[in-house]
């Protein structure tokens, strides 16, 4: 029996072998070689991706921790919603050519979007609620995440409503930062399922100031779209910070009054504000 089993594990890896790219761990930013030049014409594209056992460095370290990957992504939702599967799909990981994971996972891609390369890594280490527990390991994921992926399915109303409240625990837990959420209909293949329409999602993500997109992880629609925009929406984040620090710099004390003025003013039109959000929820190149 045990030389059966050994029998089966050891075709099972010559096959993964045979089909799938050669993989090799991945390696701290500080210690990787300069990257190759990108191929003209391509307005977007990667290396295959990887998946790996998070380091525990990774889970207990701030999201700005340089020890790390470049980017965090973190996948939160009710089991059952698709993480895991798009988190393959995101790797370019097939089913039919996964062994057998334990534990935690994690899955990093490289891509080139507009012209840039960045670095993602997925963790898809989410874990239910147990009642009367409280799980370290799901405030950790609440934390060390540089953008977040909130995922429910559209045949399932229950994952929807839990996804907004991960939106109310994500804002408590990082109230003081900008950071990138998108949430995300999995599952959109399945339309005489459906349970939770397009608009009540992009309502949901108007009223929680998120940005949204349907997918379905089993036909890859729209998940290289999704990952491109965690890409794009982290840019402008930055892109922002550092616009913003060097105009603080030069802007006169005038401008400064005038640029307080008109936020007053914006918030005061909550109506204006709320339909322009509504517009661009769906659009994830533009904050």
């Amino acid at each position: 029996v045990a030389g059966r089993s050994f029998g089966r594990q050891l075709c099972c890896v010559v096959r993964s072998t045979l089909k799938a790219p050669s993989y090799r761990p991945p390696v701290p930013p500080d210690l990787r070689p300069a990257a190759s030049p990108a191929p003209s014409g391509a307005a977007a594209k990667a290396r295959p991706g990887l998946s790996v056992a998070v380091p525990q460095r990774c889970l207990s370290a701030g999201p700005d921790a340089p020890s790390c990957w470049e980017h965090r992504v973190v996948l939160l939702g009710d089991p059952g919603v698709g993480k895991t599967s798009l988190a393959n799909a995101f790797a370019g990981i097939q089913e039919r050519d996964l062994l057998e994971q334990h534990g935690e996972a994690a899955y990093e891609r490289t891509l080139l979007v507009d012209g840039e390369e960045t670095t993602l890594l997925v963790l898809d280490t989410w874990e239910p609620e147990r009642r009367g527990e409280e799980s370290w390991r799901r405030s950790q994921c609440l934390q060390v995440g540089n953008a977040y992926v909130i995922v429910y399915s559209i045949t399932d109303r229950s994952s929807f409503e839990s996804a907004s409240e991960l939106r109310i625990h994500l804002r408590r837990a990082r109230q003081a930062e900008d950071i990138p959420i998108i949430l995300v209909g999995n599952k959109s293949d399945l339309v005489r399922c459906r349970e939770v329409s397009i608009e009540e999602g992009r309502a949901c993500a108007v009223v929680f100031d998120c940005k949204f997109i349907e997918t379905s992880a089993a036909l890859q629609h729209n998940v290289d779209e999704l990952f491109e925009g965690v890409v794009r929406q982290l840019r402008l984040r930055r892109e922002g910070k550092e616009s913003a620090s060097s105009h603080r710099r030069k802007e006169s004390l005038t401008k400064r009054a005038r640029r307080f003025l008109d936020r007053m003013v914006a918030r005061n039109s909550s109506k204006v504000a709320l339909k322009a959000r509504s517009k661009s929820c769906h659009d994830l190149s533009v904050l």
